[in-house]
């Protein structure tokens, strides 16, 4: 009952002074956490893009901590764009179910990549890793896909090889992108994605990784920079009945009540 009355005080708190603006952002973050404690997930997810987009346009009120929120925020609202990708399996009639697939990993792949220009590290390495999970699990995904119905056993046996082949790329780009996420340690950041790359590496290459041992340590904030791979691989369709198989090799807060919030100001963006 006491929460309740304090968020009705926190939202009209908001309408009455939106600024300053990292003020009105830190309690909106509060509000946010409150609604998703109670369950209320739409209104949860609007709460944080009203974060997002208040940062946005925030020109010169912007602040580092302004931009922590938001860009925290907004690794929430960007997540479900993975999930989209990852359920959707590759079926027949494959050419279909392929561009489709291939259309919401575009999506999320560049969702992604947006966040990244928020230079905070937290962020960054959370999208690294979920870049990283994209490619790989696209590798998986046409190794998984149903096979055509019609070929004979020398047909499906050379479909099973390209197969191979071209999902391959994408299983070292995985590789590459999980190792970018590496190359954070550099700075001096270390956290759960960080570590999440190191479990990934060491199943994909446990002659190198597996015994991988590091000190931890964590800085807020870093430089720029760019994870995702222009040269990311291209996938050809494979082949039907009736192609000729051909080998490649691709490789103030002070007056307003207390609002009980069981995660603090921490937004949940685990996998």
């Amino acid at each position: 009952m006491e929460d309740d009355q304090a968020l009705r005080v926190y939202e009209q708190y908001l309408t009455e002074y939106p600024e300053p603006i990292e003020t009105a952002l830190e309690i909106r973050f509060k509000v946010s956490s409150a609604y998703k404690d109670r369950g209320s997930e739409e209104a949860y997810l609007d709460q944080l893009q009203a974060i997002v987009d208040i940062d946005r346009e925030a020109g010169s009120a912007r602040t580092d901590r302004t931009r922590y929120l938001a860009a925290t925020s907004s690794l929430v609202l960007t997540r479900p764009l993975y999930h989209q990708f990852e359920i959707l399996e590759l079926v027949q009639p494959f050419e279909d179910s392929l561009a489709e697939k291939k259309r919401l990993m575009e999506v999320a792949l560049g969702g992604f990549d947006a966040l990244v220009s928020y230079e905070v590290a937290e962020v960054t390495a959370a999208a690294t890793y979920y870049m990283a999970e994209i490619y790989g699990h696209f590798s998986d995904a046409l190794v998984a896909s149903e096979r055509p119905t019609g070929l004979s056993e020398a047909e499906l046996s050379a479909y099973e090889l390209v197969i191979e082949e071209e999902a391959f790329p994408f299983e070292e780009q995985s590789i590459a992108v999980h190792q970018k996420n590496l190359e954070l340690m550099r700075v001096d950041v270390f956290n759960e994605w960080v570590q999440r790359s190191i479990g990934k590496l060491a199943v994909l290459m446990p002659g190198r990784y597996a015994k991988f041992e590091i000190s931890s340590g964590f800085v807020g904030s870093i430089d720029h920079y760019a994870y995702r791979s222009p040269g990311a691989p291209e996938f050809t369709l494979p082949i039907t009945p009736d192609t000729e198989i051909t080998h490649r090799s691709e490789p103030p807060e002070d007056q307003l009540p207390a609002l009980s919030l069981a995660g603090g100001d921490d937004v949940d963006t685990s996998y």
